[in-house]
């Protein structure tokens, strides 16, 4: 028997692409209406991390996994305080959640953030549509917005291209950060939880594991770490923590004056959303502490040093979202599959050769994943070595990153 939902005509939602083109579905997450641009995602795991990364800041995104929601939400798999997609597009949303470390359903976390989300969608027809003519601006509604009046919305949205996005999503203000990853096989769901261990806030939720701090690093030696905030994921500070780093997060616009004030033995550039080149200012800082501090960046921290360095960028057809990506490392020859979330790339034609060595490339349309500046202690890579809930195929950077501290001091 069918469900009440789909019974009931509030529970019918539209999608409509600036094209023209409407795909209908059945409607959940909160009755409202959200636009944005509309990429796709290939990842088979990490549903919630991908409603909570700040980088898809003015992003619809489509899930090509079929099954979402299945698992819930909890507050340790957030890579922010809150989701920050405009809507979702699934195949088959589950009002239930059936996992252990569960405290919330994905239906009540969406609602209660106020994301729209449409399903029952021929997931597989939007997206070949979206390799065809590339990511388009859309709008989702679940309020009974006729068709018409959507396309509209759709085109009067502002484009990607020249959007600056990272001053929308930053922190306001510094902050410290020392909690690391979360070892959940030292929790069990339901127990009482050990000093140290963190808790699933949200709905009373049990303990699921212990936390790593930067207070238990047995006398290793640490290393003070700036990072500007992007749009940064919570994993890529727990695991500076994990790798010995005391950081200290600052928001986009901090001066690079400021910065060197605080005296970082290294700086982390963020990922973040949008076009990197309206973001002149973060720029300007990353050359004045070009040669002066070790710097590390990665997804639109890579593209603005691309720019730092004189180079240039430019969009991508409908972008790389997923974390199935294979790069290879050009000096070890090895390949790495990677997590990726961006819709822009640097053109490494517009690089200086005497000045940045290119060292990754995507095997799957071959754009510039990685470089390194030749005399000065700077590389960077356009995707994610912390990928939470995985790969892990590139966390060594971590450990090139405090090789690089460790021979600048």
């Amino acid at each position: 028997m069918e469900d009440t939902l789909t019974q009931d005509p509030a529970g019918r939602a539209i999608l409509a692409l600036e094209d023209g083109r409407v795909f209908k579905g059945r409607a959940a997450g909160a009755r409202t209406r959200c636009g944005g641009e509309v990429v796709f995602n290939t990842s088979i795991t990490g549903y919630q991390e991908v409603f909570t990364d700040p980088s898809y800041s003015g992003q619809i995104v489509c899930l090509t996994y079929p099954h979402i929601g299945n698992v819930g939400t909890n507050l340790d798999d957030e890579e922010s305080a809150k989701p920050y997609i405009e809507g979702l597009i699934t195949r088959e949303f589950s009002a239930l959640a059936s996992n252990w470390r569960s405290s919330e359903t994905a239906q009540a976390y969406l609602e209660r953030y106020g994301v729209p989300v449409i399903w029952d969608v021929d997931t597989r027809a939007l997206v070949r549509h979206l390799r065809e003519v590339g990511a388009l601006r859309g709008v989702v509604a679940t309020d009974g917005t006729a068709a018409e009046k959507l396309i509209a919305e759709a085109r009067a949205l502002p484009t990607m291209a020249g959007l600056e996005l990272a001053s929308r999503v930053t922190s306001k203000k510094k902050y410290e950060w020392s909690r690391g990853s979360i070892d959940l096989a030292a929790g069990v769901a339901g127990e009482v939880a050990a000093p140290g261990a963190t808790q699933t806030a949200s709905a009373g939720g049990p303990a699921v594991g212990k936390v790593k701090h930067a207070a238990d690093s047995d006398g290793e030696p640490r290393y003070k770490v700036v990072a500007y905030d992007f749009g940064i994921k919570q994993n890529i500070l727990r695991l500076l923590v994990d790798y010995g780093c005391d950081v200290t997060v600052v928001p986009a616009q901090t001066s690079a004056e400021d910065v060197l004030a605080l005296k970082p033995q290294g700086v982390f550039l963020s990922n973040g959303p949008g076009d990197p080149e309206p973001i002149g200012y973060a720029v300007g800082n990353i050359r004045k502490m070009l040669g002066r501090v070790p710097i590390f960046g990665i997804c639109l921290g890579h593209q603005l040093c691309g720019l730092a360095l004189g180079g240039r960028t430019f969009k991508l057809k409908f972008g790389h979202h997923g974390s199935n990506h294979p790069v290879q490392n050009l000096r070890t020859k090895k390949v790495e599959i990677t997590s990726q979330n961006h819709g822009f790339c640097v053109d490494p034609d517009s690089l200086p050769a005497s000045e940045v060595e290119i060292t990754h490339v995507n095997l799957n349309d071959h754009t510039n994943e990685g470089m390194r500046h030749r005399s000065l202690p700077l590389f960077s890579v356009q995707y994610h070595p912390e990928g939470s809930p995985g790969p892990h195929d590139a966390r060594y950077l971590f450990d090139d990153f405090i090789s690089m501290m460790k021979e600048s001091v």
